[in-house]
């Protein structure tokens, strides 16, 4: 009868790590259809600027983090 291997804390280490980029791969890809995709890149050509609102919303958080 063979004993179950215990896994090393240096292995269990690289098992996290190999999951973690697994996962960090499923969320680095987007799926768009034809229309998001030619939106999407024009949003990143040709940015609108902020609005009003956005620099207000801007300006609350940085007042009360320091950032």
């Amino acid at each position: 009868m063979t004993k179950d291997r215990v896994n090393s804390p240096q292995d269990e280490k690289l098992m996290r790590e190999a999951q973690a980029d697994m996962n960090a791969e499923e969320h680095e890809r987007l799926d768009l259809s034809p229309n998001d995709s030619r939106f999407f890149i024009e949003a990143l050509i040709n940015p609108r600027s902020a609005n009003d609102r956005l620099r207000d919303t801007v300006r609350r958080y940085r007042e009360p983090t320091g950032v």
